[in-house]
């Protein structure tokens, strides 16, 4: 590779500092798709590297700036290495990487499977813990629910929301079909992300609504699955799809998996890329379709967490019981205006704040909402998971759209 030619350009890959790294502070690269699997360290030169590996940088460009801002230049050999080591291990927008993709999601797609069984515990151990958090839960005596807000926290730490949303949904009519909105927090896709492949889980088999699925897609004249890889290292859809496996009791279902993209950058709810229908005319179809398709009870559900605070995301300062109350009032202003369909209102909140609390899931939140403007709706539950010592805290709720 010549210097002078632009280098290729970082994947969405984390940069986590290390803990005992000793006297020079160093750094692990972790692809949280989970498509490259390995962990990659990197020194303070490898990080200044990396900051520049956007396209736009050459080796000769990335020389020129290492000296002009750190007042050493450094030789054009370990840039090439630390390149060439990132696109061994599939961490960069190269042909390589892209080959190796386009064969994964052929073999996922000829799966028609997405097995999530090896994070979890066996069925037994999972249908046990799923079912005591159920009994944990209040019903909030609805009779009847066309939407809900879950999180997609861990059980542990989201149990007492994860309680009340199901324990809710468990005393309404029980639906056909579930339409799952998730947020797509790792995956290439920059907009609406469905896939069609079957969810096998601790808890056996569910099948994805493939005809559904195709029906959207035609409405909206684009397809949904060109990164449906997104979902095979996903958790928010899963999640959901343990708790309603619990609810059925063997009663027949499928699901419409959708991962949902952060409608709150420069485009709004239009993929930043270009590419794939509009958020807002994906809810606009989903309500269209579901409304069409009288003979079949469908529920919209989306996996969602609020708030991600403390020096664990990023925080300068530690997280206090003040600031945490704080961060309970924005939180409830924001799901108020969910609850009361404000949904401009509700993005330019978290867009005019530049999303400083980390909400992560702005997408599937007004997905759903939007698909169900206008229905009454009820908050059940706020609840914050706080790790004081670890100063991790993360927010979420349960709401019912009726």
């Amino acid at each position: 590779m010549p210097d002078a030619e632009f280098l290729p350009a970082l994947r969405h890959v984390d940069i986590v500092p290390l803990q005992d790294a000793g006297d020079e502070p160093r750094f692990a690269l972790v692809d949280r798709s989970g498509f490259s699997p390995h962990t990659l360290a990197l020194s303070p030169a490898g990080y200044f590297i990396l900051a520049h590996l956007d396209g736009r940088h050459s080796v000769e460009r990335i020389q020129d700036v290492f000296l002009r801002e750190l007042g050493v230049r450094i030789e054009a050999e370990p840039i090439r290495e630390l390149v060439e080591a990132l696109d061994a291990n599939l961490m960069l927008e190269t042909p390589r990487f892209e080959a190796a993709y386009a064969e994964r999601l052929a073999a996922y797609r000829a799966a028609g499977v997405r097995d999530n069984r090896a994070r979890y515990p066996d069925g037994g151990a999972l249908r046990g813990q799923l079912r005591t958090l159920l009994e944990s839960g209040s019903a909030d005596g609805l009779t009847d629910v066309s939407g809900l807000v879950a999180p997609h926290l861990d059980y542990e730490r989201g149990g007492p929301a994860y309680a009340d949303a199901y324990a809710t949904l468990a005393r309404t009519p029980w639906a056909d079909r579930f339409v799952i909105l998730g947020t797509n927090h790792f995956g290439r896709g920059q907009g609406t992300v469905a896939t069609t492949a079957d969810f096998e889980t601790p808890l056996g088999r569910v099948e994805t609504d493939a005809d559904f699925i195709a029906g959207l897609e035609s409405d909206l004249g684009a397809s949904l699955r060109a990164f449906e890889l997104d979902h095979v290292g996903e958790h928010s859809i899963e999640l959901q799809v343990h708790m309603l496996q619990v609810l059925a009791g063997g009663r027949p279902m499928r699901i419409v998996p959708l991962l949902c993209p952060y409608p709150c950058g420069p485009t709004g709810t239009v993929p930043p890329d270009g590419h794939g229908p509009d958020l807002r005319h994906v809810a606009e179809a989903l309500a269209r379709r579901i409304a069409a398709d009288g003979s079949r009870r469908t529920v919209l559900i989306a996996g969602a967490d609020l708030s991600h605070v403390g020096k664990h995301f990023g925080d300068a300062h530690p997280r206090t019981p003040e600031s945490l109350r704080a961060i309970e009032h924005a939180d409830r202003l924001l799901l108020e205006l969910v609850a009361r369909s404000e949904l401009e209102r509700f993005l330019d909140v978290i867009r005019g704040a530049s999303n400083a609390t980390r909400v992560c899931s702005a997408g599937c939140l007004f997905a759903l909402r939007h698909a169900l403007r206008g229905r009454p709706a009820r908050l059940l539950r706020y609840h914050q998971a706080t790790n004081h010592e670890a100063d991790m805290h993360v927010t979420c709720a349960a709401l019912a759209i009726l």
